[in-house]
């Protein structure tokens, strides 16, 4: 009877469900000849209530998002942590957080706006289907506006010069602004500035590897400690249980990808010691093995070795670390396979497989190499590399806390991005609001010139916009609608470069208070939301596999 008596619960709220979802559709398109189904209604209002969420943490003046799973605790407010972190069931969610993953891939920045973007254009979308508008027209009509908006992106857009750092400031303090460390954003943007031309040809380079940009995370100290340090640094500490040097002037560096042990044998098997004068000649050979490999290593005038990690057995004993630190060589083991690859690059050596094939060509040379300390923990720094094949630096992050060490990675790797951004597509536009406004108005007068449905669709795609500058404006305490209303005045009057200065909360020239944005951010943000309402748009129902 109680099973019963659940199935019949389970049975009530299923058609109670059934009903709300059959009500809802019948309130948002009462015309019953629409072709809109509950499934599609679904995505959309499931995509607007995340995109809603997600707004509040816009801008200077956004919230932030606390996301606990598992016992941690997380705090942030971008918008690719925020939904990278969330468990979402329903699909059209989970798409929006493939779509964040996308810009912050793509780009790194703007991860919060292409959310915000996309549930607007949804929105939209969901009244121009109430009015009656077919799919088809819609789909039409939004392809016709991200055409003619990525044109007059390059018109209202402005060229930047990179030798011209103070633009490129700007920039990356702009994208630091909305972080949670938007008081240290003075100390984080000149530092992403330096580390991104550190590594570039400005002439030539036409993009930025930023796996060249090692980050380092120490706890202890504050932020303000942060610091660039020209050269590698790796995020393991020397031996010196044997006595060995922890600094090495004029360094010849070698990756060995082989232990420095006794041989054995590649199966399996017993040794059977008869008398204790056999174990003693046996622990002897072993010696001496492991004694004219570290002197083989020595007479190729090496005074720096990196060991790859060993899965099977020990990387280096004992006694073969008591050699090394006699003979002078400073000793990092454990280096883990994934990252061989980027320090022999850096490092201009090559990994050896044996030691039969060590030989001074495969070293690596630096000025100085030497162990550094960050409260108690411990990094290997290596300046003045001779012959690297990539260029590379770091970035050595303190803070107080993890949290805060994550919050301050995250922040700083969206600064690279937009520096990156720049390198790559060389244009600026203006930030607060001013572009998205900018664009609403040349949207708007377009329509004029045409007519039917495509001129209704594109005033309500240009009113889509908007959200950005509501959002900022709202966020920012200030009264959305009298500020919109402002800003349509002033790019009417052709004032392209009027925004919101949330700093100040104020209406003012964008270019002038130097808060920009890389055009190519934008411009990926535009791409990927009308991209996925477009993509929404089309699906009229969900199968399970």
């Amino acid at each position: 009877h109680g099973m019963d008596r659940r199935r019949i619960k389970k049975k009530n709220t299923f058609i109670k469900l059934k009903m709300q979802i059959e009500y809802l559709t019948s309130q948002i398109l009462p015309n019953t000849n629409k072709k809109l189904n509950s499934v599609q209604v679904s995505n959309f209002l499931m995509t607007k209530a995340v995109s809603d969420a997600i707004r509040t943490s816009l801008g200077p003046h956004g919230m932030d998002k606390a996301i606990i799973s598992n016992e941690e605790i997380l705090i942030t407010n971008d918008g690719a942590t925020i939904l990278k972190n969330s468990k979402f069931n329903h699909p059209a969610a989970k798409l929006l957080v493939e779509i964040s993953k996308t810009q912050d891939s793509e780009v790194g920045d703007g991860t919060t706006s292409v959310i915000v973007l996309s549930g607007s254009f949804l929105g939209t979308s969901l009244n121009l289907l109430k009015k009656g508008i077919s799919f088809k027209n819609i789909m039409k009509s939004f392809e016709i506006c991200l055409k003619k908006a990525k044109q007059s992106l390059i018109r209202i857009s402005i060229p930047v010069n990179l030798t011209d750092k103070n633009s490129l400031y700007h920039t990356a303090y702009t994208a630091l602004e909305s972080k949670v460390l938007l008081s240290h954003s003075h100390i984080f943007a000149p530092l992403a500035v330096e580390a991104v031309l550190s590594i570039t040809d400005i002439q030539y380079s036409s993009d930025v590897d930023l796996n060249n940009i090692k980050i380092i995370k120490k706890l202890g100290g504050t932020i303000e400690q942060s610091h660039l340090i020209n050269g590698l640094g790796i995020d393991y500490p020397s031996i010196k249980s044997s006595g060995g040097p922890n600094k090495i002037i004029n360094a010849k560096i070698a990756i060995i990808q082989f232990c420095i042990n006794a041989p054995s044998t590649d199966t399996e098997n017993v040794l059977v010691v008869e008398n204790y004068s056999s174990m003693d000649k046996i622990l002897r050979e072993e010696k001496q093995i492991i004694i004219a490999q570290c002197r083989k290593i020595k007479a190729t005038g090496c005074n720096v070795i990196l060991i790859q990690k060993s899965i099977l057995k020990e990387s280096v004993t004992n006694f073969g670390l008591e050699t090394l630190s006699k003979l002078k060589i400073l000793v990092v083991k454990d280096i883990e396979r994934s990252e061989i690859s980027f320090i022999s690059e850096t490092l201009g050596c090559i990994p050896i497989v044996d030691i039969e094939s060590f030989s001074e060509d495969k070293l690596g040379k630096a000025d100085i190499v030497e162990e550094k300390n960050f409260c108690q923990e411990k990094i290997i720094l290596f300046y003045g590399i001779r012959f690297s094949k990539n260029k590379a630096n770091t970035i050595v992050l303190r803070g107080s806390n993890q949290l805060l060490l994550d919050e301050a990675e995250r922040s700083f790797h969206d600064a690279l991005c937009v520096i990156r951004s720049i390198i790559r597509r060389r244009f600026i536009v203006g930030g607060g609001g001013s572009v998205e406004m900018e664009l609403s108005s040349i949207l708007k007068n377009f329509s004029k010139t045409i007519t039917g449905s495509n001129s209704y669709i594109m005033i309500s795609f240009a009113n889509s916009l908007e959200i950005i500058p509501y959002t900022l404006s709202e966020n920012a305490g200030l009264d959305p609608i009298d500020v919109i209303s402002r800003l349509r005045k002033f790019h009417l009057d052709g004032n392209k470069m009027v925004g919101i200065n949330a700093r100040k909360g104020i209406i003012s020239n964008m270019l002038k208070e130097n808060i920009v944005s890389p055009l190519l951010v934008f411009t990926s943000i535009l791409n990927i939301s009308v991209e996925f309402s477009l993509q929404l748009l089309k699906i009229d129902d969900i199968l399970e596999s």
